[in-house]
């Protein structure tokens, strides 16, 4: 069995202490300022055919993650499957455009009662 994390030797188990080096601490400090940097230098996806290969964003994935990283507040509208991604747990705030009110939901609940509607809407028209 290897050393690593869940059988990867490729990658630390949790708590073995990392002795830092001026450059890893400056090539740290490099990828938190510029998550593009970070992708390109650092993610890896498998690929079928030719194994583990770098990660290569498409322009407007890497203008998306500028604009997350250098402002507060984002919002993207993209087609399904373009190239990025979230969990359904992920907490949104939504506000009544007629009364203000904001309620904060996840993106699985805000889903599932959209989905909700469009079935009992296309039902009402049916009738």
């Amino acid at each position: 069995m290897s050393d690593g994390y869940l059988g990867n030797q490729h990658l630390k188990k949790p708590d073995v202490a990392i002795e830092w080096t001026a450059e890893m601490v400056q090539e740290y400090m490099k990828c938190a300022d510029d998550p593009v940097y970070f992708a390109k230098n650092f993610i890896k996806i498998v690929h079928v055919d030719h194994g583990l290969i770098p990660f290569e964003m498409y322009p407007y994935q890497e203008e998306i993650s500028e604009k997350i990283h250098n402002n507060r507040r984002v919002a993207v509208l993209t087609a399904r499957q373009s190239g990025k991604c979230f969990i359904n747990n992920t907490v949104i705030k939504l506000r009544n455009k007629e009364t203000g009110e904001i309620i904060e939901t996840t993106v699985g609940e805000f889903y599932e009662n959209e989905k909700r509607k469009t079935i009992f809407k296309d039902d009402v028209d049916k009738t």
